[in-house]
């Protein structure tokens, strides 16, 4: 119970820096809403904010920010804009859910509704700037005094007043701002039952297709990597996160492969049950990515080494992704269905790693009655929404969390990389909810005791 009562007295001090440095009123794009409320919830009638106590109601949600944007206004009035930094610069957003005055009861009302119509808008409602380091600074130099570790410390208190003591960053992808980052950040966080603590890594990519397609962008986000890598550094270093999952978009995809691969270069001496130990990474999200197919079969057995578990996601019918290689070249890209030509050449040892997943969205599309598709359907398909939920928020493996594999082709015997979205799903998140009393959603009910991850 002290940590429940703990991040309320978080909350305090950090609405007053919020009144004196940070209140950003408004954003120049649109808001956004929040996302379809997860098939998890509306199948199996688990309330993700039901547990919650009645001195945590508060509708806003902090989330913590890292970005290589540079600031574009005065200590006052913080912002960040689409210039690139030299510094990684790390704080904190308070994100507002729905209208000004909304209450806490139709907040959970609109959180478990499966209607479209209506979403609550998400706003930025105060930034802090905590702290920052050069993007080339060590985790150890990130941790200095005069640097970010007034923010560390703050993220550390919050992972151990939380009532899962994981840390979750998200990494955007093209043609979003600041806000953005910050937003999907807290909505993302309120559908995993505001129980985790949660990070946004914005990184300067610019409000215009043409900055990525014409590769300016897709520059920046390799350019932004190291930073990543640093942050994921610190983080292991300088809290005491149970694990750390990246959940990364599109191009976001671009900017979490390069850093986990030089994370891994700089940790070569160490194996995976070591590098566990020491970075706790944990569940690595690939939804819908622009990443090529080379540059990430290069990059995947790093990222195999240092993670739990990795997770592409593919759809058939990603008219972004497909744009994306049609106009800008290169290698099929992995989150669409043909890149598992490419993936073919490299079939045995693909077969070999033992954490690596792939989610065939479109798979059985005729059964279900319908395709997953669309460049968003990771958060807007509440089916796809649901295992990013599952595999999160719990240890359970893709045939416990509702997926059906998909046996290599000529080698049934052997553990499957593709798994699927079966026309049962419903059922089988219903047959979850089911071993709530034992397992992976009794902290979500009203009478749980004990966390997800025992």
């Amino acid at each position: 119970m002290h940590r429940r009562s703990g991040s309320r007295r978080l909350i305090a001090p950090f609405a007053v820096l919020f009144v004196a440095f940070g209140v950003l009123p408004g954003c120049s794009t649109a808001l956004e809403a929040l996302m379809p409320t997860p098939a998890l919830f509306t199948e199996t009638g688990v309330d993700p904010m039901a547990h919650i106590p009645e001195d945590e109601r508060w509708v806003p949600r902090r989330v913590y920010y890292a970005t290589t944007r540079e600031r574009t206004s005065t200590r006052r009035d913080i912002a960040y804009g689409n210039q690139q930094g030299d510094h990684l610069s790390m704080g904190v957003a308070l994100i507002g859910f729905g209208p000004e005055g909304m209450s806490w009861a139709d907040l959970r009302a609109a959180t478990v509704s499966p209607e479209l119509d209506g979403r609550p808008p998400l706003t930025i409602n105060g930034v802090f700037e905590a702290g920052r380091f050069p993007i080339d600074s060590t985790a150890q130099e990130a941790a200095e005094p005069n640097r970010a570790a007034w923010v560390l410390g703050s993220i550390d208190t919050a992972v151990a007043n939380a009532r899962d003591p994981d840390i979750l960053v998200y990494v955007h992808g093209a043609k979003v701002d600041f806000y953005n980052a910050c937003a999907f950040a807290a909505q993302l966080d309120h559908f995993m039952g505001r129980d985790l603590t949660s990070i946004a890594f914005s990184w300067p990519t610019r409000q215009s297709i043409l900055s990525y397609a014409l590769g300016n962008d897709v520059g920046r986000a390799y350019e932004a990597a190291p930073a990543l890598a640093t942050l994921l550094e610190a983080l292991a270093a300088d809290t005491s996160a149970r694990r750390i999952h990246v959940l990364c978009w599109s191009a976001g995809g671009r900017v979490t492969s390069r850093a986990l691969a030089l994370l891994r270069e700089r940790h070569g001496d160490l194996d995976h049950g070591a590098l566990q130990e020491k970075l706790r990474l944990g569940a690595v999200y690939f939804a819908a990515a622009d990443v090529p197919a080379d540059q990430f079969l290069d990059d995947l057995p790093a990222i195999h080494d240092l993670a739990r578990e990795v997770v592409v996601t593919q759809s058939d019918n990603d008219g972004a992704l497909a744009s994306a290689e049609r106009f800008m070249g290169g290698e099929p890209r992995i989150g669409l269905l043909h890149a598992a030509t490419v993936a073919q050449e490299h079939r045995e040892w693909l077969l070999d790693l033992e954490r690596f997943h792939v989610i065939n969205v479109s798979r059985g599309s005729g059964e279900r009655g319908f395709d997953i598709t669309g460049h968003r359907y990771w958060f807007k398909h509440p089916w796809a929404s649901s295992d990013v939920v599952l595999a999160i928020r719990t240890d359970l493996g893709p045939d416990q969390r509702g997926l059906v594999g998909v046996p290599p082709e000529g080698e049934p015997e052997r553990e499957p990389i593709v798994w699927a979205i079966p026309a049962d799903y419903p059922d089988r998140l219903r047959a979850l909810g089911d071993l709530r009393g034992q397992a992976a959603l009794r902290e979500w009910t009203p009478d749980g005791d004990g966390g997800l991850k025992p």
